[in-house]
């Protein structure tokens, strides 16, 4: 299937779906078209994975790319939510300075990425995630909480929920601080 073809019935996919769709929901729909094939491990196989998520998005790149040029819309880029949106003059100034286009339209970054680069990526992550690797994490997650090593699981519940309510993000507080706060309170409870 050409460029042309994929953009097409990624476009009649994306209509059909104002409200924007997963990346994992417009997967399963082109394949449910029988328009890409997915090999039964493809959800499984982290470099399988990898290179259909590649795939897609270096498609979705240029079709946002080709939306500005005519001025037909914008494309919203996001593994929960894609989604064709009306034209905004100004918006492909924005669009055309991100890294993650660059990434994406260059097929070397796809053809030098081999397994072992897949999982340094998705272990980096879950790091980013608040998920340290290093030991000590115990004390970490203490320390985000302000709390001594013989704390009870009441003592980290009553302190996370002091916290958090000044730091979520719907009360203006700050969403890495509160995604902290979180990972610790759920560390400190499931090794009681």
């Amino acid at each position: 299937m050409s460029h042309s073809e994929r953009i097409s019935a990624i476009v009649r996919i994306l209509e059909a779906n104002p409200q924007g769709m997963s990346e994992f929901a417009l997967l399963k729909s082109l394949q449910s078209e029988n328009l890409i094939y997915l090999e039964p491990d493809t959800f499984t196989d982290s470099l399988k994975l990898f290179q259909t998520h590649f795939l897609l998005f270096h498609h979705l790149y240029r079709l946002r790319d080709e939306w500005h040029d005519e001025g037909k819309g914008c494309l919203s880029i996001h593994t929960l939510s894609i989604q064709l949106r009306p034209y905004v003059q100004g918006d492909a100034a924005l669009a055309f300075n991100d890294p993650l286009r660059a990434y994406y339209l260059d097929l070397d970054e796809l053809a030098k990425t081999e397994a072992e680069d897949v999982e340094r990526l998705l272990h980096s992550f879950w790091r980013g995630l608040g998920q340290p690797a290093q030991a000590g994490e115990r004390q970490k997650a203490l320390s985000i909480l302000g709390l001594e090593q013989d704390a009870s699981e009441s003592m980290i519940r009553k302190a996370w929920r002091q916290q958090a309510m000044a730091l979520h993000p719907d009360r203006g507080g700050d969403a890495e601080q509160f995604k902290n706060l979180s990972w610790a309170k759920n560390y400190l409870t499931k090794c009681l």
